[in-house]
């Protein structure tokens, strides 16, 4: 008798586990082409799957989950029953408070069994998808690497010989594990030496159906290209680069591994093959993991006299070197790294200016010739260069540094709006290029000043503004009034999430003495600045680059943005704000200001 009970006790617990629902809180997954999203559980029972998600956008925006919207497994499909909270194939919209929606999709039931599903609105461009959505501590497979992606002997490497030309850069992806319908948002941006401040340089790359991808572009000098793959995840993000070094007519392979993760140290890109292959694997491979020895916080700042900023500047050398000795960097690599010393110029510009702007400093670079400038063996494009483009503008010095210094210089004046004689480039090729530009630029400039602006619009109309003057001049237009100054580009999307948010606050503001006004340069592209300031309402000024660097330096101390600024009737300033915090904060401010 008390073995039948037992073994009807046993019989029980097993029926019983086989009706208990299984429950994964906070599930991972590894790509989404949605990074508003965020799937909270998962729950299958024997008769359904229930998906529960929240959705955090703009205040009152729609969104919609089409009626074929499915759950694969294990290479079969399960499909959508239903929803809570929202209409399948219907707009919904986001509380007008918290910006939130709650929800859940219901799909036939999983076997319990599962350890990984996707879930997909389709597989074409802007459907919803999310791929490897699986319990915590469940791994994905990983790739096998072929062989030849992973060289990085630097026995048989030499550096290329430096050149300018106008030959393109081929770069071919390959991802591993990829499905239809991942549709991963991979980017690809390289300095512009045609227009050294523009950001719109990025540059999308879409994979085909079984993973590939071809990509090719000038750039003009040697230097690294960003190939950046964003898993489009709720915050905190993840992105994967790879920043392979590559010279015009170069040619290199990426291999990408879909299933690295979030929840991985790992970086997706996992190899490369072609140009330089053993420097890109190992610059790949060690991208996330240098931690290099940096001047300490403040130092510069409180450097008082240039002799203090040498000082400075060789003990950080001298740390760099020790760092490289520590971990055995092989000396091909190591030419490549002091690159970093061009940087540290551009520290002391941003932070000790009044003294990168003296003779003796000036003196100093030239009699030194440091070597990430001078070393003709030696140049990659790079951003920096503007800082110290100033160090070669009025001279005839010698180099395919101050070649590109001087390049830079000169067609950042000629965007700028800035009529400038040709500078000093001893480089035939540079040269030529540097014509061809001045001549388009001039012409494109002339044509848009011409153009019929609306009356809330202008265009370098202050150009001839000094930059010392360019706040006070444009306060004045406004006087009486509160006024609120917005600093942005185009290329900003902390800036572009600011205007949305802040649009319903005008909008309730719009009889109020208070007048919005728009500060942007040219580092923003005019037509895409043009047809943005038809969605923001307000006043929209073009400036040149000197007005810009003006109110940001005497008034923020800084050159990011966003930047936010609350004037008074009289002119005076009341608050000031950098970056954007959330509407509430500079909603307080501004209506302080009004009362």
């Amino acid at each position: 008798m008390k073995r039948l009970i037992v073994l009807f006790t046993t019989v029980c617990a097993l029926l019983s586990c086989g009706h208990r629902d299984v429950v994964w809180d906070q599930p991972v997954l590894s790509c989404s082409t949605e990074d508003a999203i965020t799937i909270k559980k998962v729950v299958i029972t024997d008769d359904k799957t229930a998906v529960h998600m929240v959705i955090d956008y703009s205040p009152q925006s729609w969104f919609r989950f089409a009626k074929e919207t499915y759950i694969e497994a294990d290479s079969k499909r399960y499909a959508i029953r239903g929803a809570d909270s929202i209409n399948l194939g219907e707009m919904s919209y986001t509380n007008p408070k918290t910006r939130l929606r709650n929800f859940i999709l219901y799909f036939e039931p999983l076997p319990k069994k599962t350890k990984m599903f996707d879930l997909l609105e389709g597989t074409a461009q802007g459907d919803f998808t999310f791929f490897n959505i699986r319990q915590k501590g469940v791994k994905l497979p990983e790739a096998k690497i072929p062989a030849d992606y992973l060289h990085d002997n630097s026995d048989d490497e030499v550096w290329p010989e430096l050149a300018y030309s106008e030959e393109p850069v081929t770069i071919h992806i390959k991802a591993l594990n990829y499905k239809p319908g991942m549709n991963p948002d991979i980017t690809v941006w390289h300095f512009n030496i045609t227009d050294p401040t523009s950001r719109e340089g990025e540059e999308q790359i879409i994979l085909n159906d079984d993973g590939t991808a071809d990509y090719s572009t000038k750039i003009y000098l040697p230097q690294h290209v960003s190939v950046n793959y964003d898993t489009r995840q709720p915050l905190p993000r993840f992105i994967s680069t790879a920043t392979p070094f590559l010279v015009p007519g170069s040619e290199i392979t990426l291999l990408m591994d879909m299933n690295i993760s979030p929840d991985s140290v790992n970086n997706n890109f996992v190899g490369c093959k072609g140009f330089m292959e053993g420097f890109n694997n190992r610059y790949i491979k060690n991208y996330r993991n240098h931690s290099y020895p940096f001047p300490a916080d403040g130092i510069l700042e409180n450097a008082k006299t240039v002799d203090e900023i040498i000082k400075i500047h060789d003990k950080w050398m001298d740390d760099m070197k020790e760092y490289f000795d520590k971990r055995n960097t092989p000396e091909f690599d190591r030419k490549h790294l002091f690159v970093y010393e061009l940087r540290f110029f551009y520290w002391v510009a941003e932070y000790a200016d009044s003294l990168f702007r003296t003779k003796e400093f000036s003196d100093y670079i030239l009699s030194t010739r440091p070597s990430c400038i001078f070393d003709d063996s030696y140049l990659k494009a790079n951003r920096d260069y503007l800082v110290i483009s100033p160090l070669f503008v009025d001279t005839e010095i010698q180099g395919k540094g101050p070649d590109l210094s001087r390049f830079l210089n000169g067609v950042s004046q000629l965007r700028n709006g800035t009529n400038i004689k040709k500078p000093f480039i001893e480089d035939p090729d540079l040269s030529n290029l540097y014509d061809r530009l001045s001549g388009g630029i001039n012409a494109e400039i002339e044509k848009n000043r011409k153009r019929i602006f609306a009356p809330n619009v202008h265009y370098l109309d202050l150009a001839d503004v000094a930059p010392e003057y360019i706040q006070q001049t444009i306060l004045d237009r406004y006087k009486g009034k509160t006024v609120v100054f917005d600093l942005w580009e185009t290329w900003c999307g902390w800036c572009l999430k600011g205007h949305r948010e802040m649009a319903p606050l005008k909008e309730k503001l719009k009889d109020k003495n208070i007048v919005f006004v728009y500060l942007a340069t040219y580092s923003s592209p005019f037509d895409l600045w043009l047809r943005y300031t038809n969605d923001i309402p307000g006043e929209h000024y073009y400036l040149t680059e000197d007005q810009n660097k003006y109110i940001s330096d005497h008034v923020f101390g800084s050159d990011g943005v966003p930047k936010y600024a609350i004037f008074d009737a009289q002119g005076k300033m009341l608050y000031k704000q950098q970056g954007w915090g959330g509407l509430e904060m500079i909603q307080t401010e501004i209506e302080k200001a009004l009362n």
